[in-house]
């Protein structure tokens, strides 16, 4: 069985403790700065703005808490630069990133990208089922940077969409960003062959390590808070290798 890694802890710290070019594709989903401004929170923990603010739900979990009192979802968000040259550093040259990320932070993601030496492969879309409320458009996309090191190599099915067709886990969330493992499959099996590694730096609740375990990839996890890592340990332990396929990515 491929081994599944998590590490908790600070992913500006952890990263420093792979060796260059370890890695045979990286894909993660990096908190961010949204657009949404602060509210005032009464003592009671009421929000004064509700007519703006009403698709917040309240209750006592930490980062829901941080997205009422400060308008974002995630309380710790290291800038772009800080993390970027550490991802290009561990990736093996002629290899993919896939970040997920909105359209507001798009351009300044893929200018600090190149920056640090990563070349732009494509504005990939994710299409859910689902829609998140916008005071402009209702959004029911999200878009996913996909980026190379080195040389241009192909994707293992070069007749595949860039759009990605997956439904959103709606209701009850296992992380408030949480994404489902089987988008995350579809890039794992594009840009990687069995038995390659895989890291995520933001790991979440989880999602990508156990789409690493079903496609049989050696997936690393890196995540800030335990409870988060408490989560993907037992995912894992209830997730089965139900789906692999290889390919030719990466070899001479």
């Amino acid at each position: 069985m491929v081994e599944q890694v998590i590490k908790c802890g600070d992913a500006l710290t952890l990263l420093k403790e792979y060796p260059d070019e370890y890695f045979d594709c990286i894909i993660t989903d990096p908190p961010y700065k949204l657009g949404t401004s602060s509210v005032k929170v009464n003592a009671d923990g009421t929000i004064n703005d509700k007519k703006r603010n009403r698709w917040v739900k309240k209750n006592a979990d930490e980062d829901n808490q941080a997205l009422v009192k400060t308008g974002q979802m995630i309380q710790n968000i290291p800038k772009f630069e800080e993390w970027l040259p550490e991802v290009y550093r561990v990736l093996k040259k002629g290899c993919h990133a896939y970040i997920m990320i909105n359209g507001r932070n798009f351009a300044e993601l893929q200018i600090k990208a190149e920056k640090v030496g990563f070349k732009f492969q494509n504005d990939l879309t994710w299409l859910k089922q689902n829609s998140t409320p916008n005071k402009f458009y209702m959004k029911s996309t999200e878009r996913i940077l996909m980026l190379r090191k080195g040389k241009e190599r192909y994707i293992n099915d070069m007749g595949a969409s860039d759009v990605f067709y997956v439904k959103n886990p709606v209701g009850k969330k296992i992380h408030i960003t949480e994404k489902p493992a089987e988008l995350f499959r579809q890039m794992i099996v594009q840009s990687t062959n069995i038995g390659d590694k895989v890291l995520d730096c933001f790991g979440g609740g989880g999602a990508i390590v156990v789409a690493c375990k079903e496609t049989s990839r050696e997936g690393h996890m890196i995540e800030l808070l335990p409870k988060n890592c408490e989560i993907a340990r037992k995912r894992l332990l209830e997730t089965e290798i139900d789906y692999v396929q290889g390919g030719l990515f990466c070899q001479e």
